[in-house]
């Protein structure tokens, strides 16, 4: 059964939506958008039910944006609907991605492999995978030390939605908290080439529209308590090939 594809989209950015579509569906895919959430329009009453302030002045090197707050609510609310819709996995995109051919091959890997939570399908850093297993060519399953920090492309599993969604209220932006993996015992690995990378010829719509500028509040102690915990999480593998790929 095909893996269902969500697009998280602004309702003002159509043209993207309309552009994302069809390229999936040039490559045989289909996709349902899913309605960003626009932080700057929440009320204060609405982001503390998602968004936990004092455990970011705790535990994160600075505070949230408006736009930050609504990114995470819009993957969360995914997260939720497969939850809810009690989904075995799916597929998340942002809609200002490069999406390359063998996408639809990458997803079929997916349905073969077992007990994972999140597969990136992008990283515009190129971090290295810690230990490889070849898939079909040219395909390659990985894990990491340093995850992969944007939310552009990924697969999330039943029991990876489950995991992250402990998080409510969360503190960090969602792709650094995704590299906290251990926090919730997320399996999390990768595949390369990764099928998905961020177009940087325009200046995405979710961003745009939840433009907010950060605090000056970060400080000296706040800086070095967060270098301290990811230096400590990047000793910590990401995920256990040895369970996803022994069936």
């Amino acid at each position: 059964m095909p893996l269902p594809i969500f697009v998280i989209n602004m309702k003002s950015s159509a043209e993207r939506w309309q552009k994302t579509h069809s390229r999936l569906h040039s490559l045989g895919l289909e996709c349902v958008r899913f309605e960003a959430t626009v932080g700057k329009s929440l009320s204060e009453a609405e982001i503390s039910t998602w968004y936990d302030a004092d455990a970011n002045l705790r535990k994160h090197h600075r505070n949230m944006t408006p736009g930050e707050i609504g990114c995470y609510i819009s993957h969360m609310r995914v997260w939720q609907h497969i939850h809810d819709k009690n989904m075995p996995a799916a597929i998340i995109l942002e809609d200002d991605l490069i999406i390359e051919e063998h996408l639809s091959k990458t997803i079929d890997q997916l349905n073969m492999l077992n007990n994972w939570d999140m597969i990136k399908l992008s990283d515009n850093r190129a971090n290295p995978f810690i230990e490889s297993f070849t898939l079909a060519t040219p395909l390659t399953l990985g894990n990491y030390f340093k995850v992969p920090n944007g939310t552009q492309g990924y697969a999330i599993s039943l029991s990876g939605a489950k995991k992250l969604l402990q998080r409510k209220p969360f503190f960090r932006p969602v792709d650094v908290d995704i590299q906290f993996h251990s926090e919730v015992n997320l399996n999390l690995v990768g595949i390369k080439p990764y099928p998905l990378s961020e177009d940087l010829s325009f200046i995405s719509e979710i961003a745009n529209t939840n433009a907010g500028a950060h605090s000056n509040r970060s400080t000296f102690l706040r800086n070095a308590k967060h270098r301290i915990s990811m230096y400590l999480q990047r000793k910590k593998i990401s995920g256990d090939l040895s369970k996803i790929i022994n069936h």
